[in-house]
């Protein structure tokens, strides 16, 4: 396989079926905060501060570098709390990106959405997968959830036309949808 990876050609899934499908295959449906965290083309991270109303830190669980590649693993964790609202699992091509980006994501303890907006990098997300798994499918290793069933989203960043990111987020079911306006 080639380091250089082009972006695919559009497809006809919209992210709407996708969301409409999900829903239909597994059974469920989803709140329209879920909705909005598995269609979301933005800074989870930035998502899940305005729906708490804090800060939200980033929790490094694991990284590794290998083969010019950066693998990384992160829970993300609201301030005023100890459970996790996302996990996520992450695969970067170092090479494409500029040496700040790249030693920032490697060495840095902040989101990849964060790192990409003080670099000025542009970029583009695309949404390629929406899955529910649950606790009898028996969730990642690094999710630590009592959760009966997780939601997962995965997407791909996109820099002049080449995939530099893929990213796998879970999201505990019903977990986001207890914030509530006051």
């Amino acid at each position: 396989m080639s380091d250089e990876l082009r972006v695919p050609q559009p497809t006809d899934e919209s992210i709407r079926s996708m969301l409409v499908t999900l829903e239909r295959d597994a059974d469920l449906t989803l709140s329209p905060i879920e909705r909005l965290f598995l269609a979301t083309d933005g800074t989870v991270t930035h998502m899940l501060e305005a729906l708490t109303r804090g800060d939200v830190s980033v929790s490094i669980l694991d990284r590794a570098v290998a083969d010019n590649r950066l693998f990384r693993t992160v829970a993300l964790v609201p301030d005023a709390e100890r459970n996790p609202l996302v996990w996520a699992r992450s695969t970067v091509r170092l090479s494409p990106l500029a040496d700040t980006v790249a030693d920032e994501l490697v060495d840095g303890e902040i989101g990849i959405g964060d790192v990409l907006r003080e670099e000025c990098t542009e970029t583009r997300r695309e949404i390629v997968e929406m899955n529910v798994h649950s606790t009898a499918d028996r969730f990642p290793s690094f999710v630590e959830s009592d959760a009966a069933c997780l939601l997962e989203r995965t997407y791909q960043i996109y820099a002049a036309d080449t995939r530099i990111m893929t990213i796998t987020e879970y999201f505990p079911k019903d977990r986001l949808s207890t914030y509530r306006t006051p």
